[in-house]
């Protein structure tokens, strides 16, 4: 696999877990998609394909997802973790940090 490869795929998996996390709170919350949308300030349709996964929030957008299901943004990054691994960074095709989805490191579940 190769290193553009191996980062789509990690990216996929964020994209991912943050759709979980969206779906949980806004369940949680006993919001419809059209409600989040209408107290966030996005279009419905965002909110579904933030849902499915099928587009990567910008920063902007996950603020106004935090506001729209009552929450504050970290919890839309439940389960995402970031670690910079020191040894890396001066390697001159390595990437200097690591993301993990699920288990690893404590927090992230």
């Amino acid at each position: 696999m190769s290193v553009k490869d191996s980062e789509r795929a990690e990216a996929t998996r964020v994209t991912r877990r943050f759709a979980k996390n969206l779906v949980a709170l806004r369940r949680a919350s006993g919001l419809s998609q059209e409600r989040v949308a209408t107290q966030a300030g996005l279009h419905r349709t965002e909110i579904s394909l933030l849902e499915r996964s099928l587009r990567v929030p910008r920063l902007s957008t996950i603020i106004r997802l935090a506001g729209g299901v009552g929450q504050e943004p970290c919890e839309l990054f439940e389960g995402l973790a970031w670690r910079v691994d020191q040894s890396r960074l001066r390697a001159e095709e390595a990437r200097g940090y690591e993301i993990a989805v699920g288990s690893a490191w404590g927090r992230a579940r």
